[in-house]
């Protein structure tokens, strides 16, 4: 079974949700996720920033993958301290 998801909610049956899918679809990201909750298509506005479409799972998860710091930590880097 495939769940749509709008702004991180999910909808329920294809009829109560095309209203507000037409309208959500044009300013915000939707999401279609399997019953497990994997995202499986999403789909960002038209006149999104280009930006956005840079953030993909694999990049986020090459970026987790990366050192953390603390903010106390970033801000001796950054010779705030």
């Amino acid at each position: 079974m495939i769940t749509l998801f709008v702004n991180g909610k999910p909808l329920g049956t294809w009829s109560e949700a095309e209203n507000l899918f037409r309208e959500a679809a044009s300013k915000q990201a939707v999401e279609f996720r399997d019953s497990s909750g994997r995202i499986i298509a999403q789909s960002e506005p038209a006149d999104a920033p280009d930006w956005v479409s840079a953030i993909t799972t694999e990049e986020t998860a090459r970026r987790q993958a990366g050192e953390f710091v603390t903010f106390d930590e970033m801000k001796t880097r950054l010779g705030w301290e």
